[in-house]
């Protein structure tokens, strides 16, 4: 495997095991049109016959997601910089103004030396550095950069363990 398929498989497994670990599903499309998962969080209810079911919220979110290392972006006090494809940028400005769904990128750096990606010990499994999460300001507006627009991502946009029931919440407004 190349270096950049390794990346994006560890991303890809980092983003399941968030989801997974606070009762999420992610789906991927078989055709790649520039989103990679589809994030659609699970329920339980009970109807009158007493029996548990599980179901899932209509309301999802859609998840672009770059893997990239720390010596590809500009690492700043409260935030990073990060050159994304024009294209993505473009994709993520066209469904803030046109979506039903939500569409984010989630960017997942790794450090720059492969040999301190993974760990694991007997207690332990790492998966060094962070992701970032990243949705354009309101009223943004489509580049005309031919390749790549430099993007500022708030540190406080990291993943952690409850990144996606907050994430959920946020974009759809409702108490939880």
């Amino acid at each position: 495997m190349t270096s950049q398929q390794i990346k994006e498989q560890l991303s890809n497994r980092f983003v399941g095991i968030l989801a997974v670990n606070k009762g999420f599903i992610v789906d991927k499309s078989e055709i790649d049109i520039g989103i990679d998962y589809q994030l659609k969080k699970t329920f339980t209810y009970t109807p009158p016959n007493g029996k548990t079911r599980y179901s899932v919220d209509s309301r999802y979110i859609d998840i672009q997601l770059k893997a990239t290392t720390e010596n590809s972006i500009v690492n700043e006090q409260d935030h990073i910089k990060y050159d994304l494809e024009s294209k993505s940028y473009n994709d993520l400005i066209h469904r803030q103004q046109n979506g039903v769904a939500p569409l984010i990128l989630i960017l997942f750096v790794l450090p720059h030396d492969e040999n301190h990606w993974v760990e694991i010990d007997e207690t332990e499994l790492k998966l060094r550095r962070n992701a970032y999460w990243f949705i354009p300001p309101v009223n943004s507006q489509f580049t005309s950069n031919d390749s790549r627009i430099r993007i500022t991502i708030p540190k406080t946009n990291r993943l952690g363990i409850n990144c996606f029931n907050e994430l959920h919440q946020q974009l759809y407004q409702y108490a939880q």
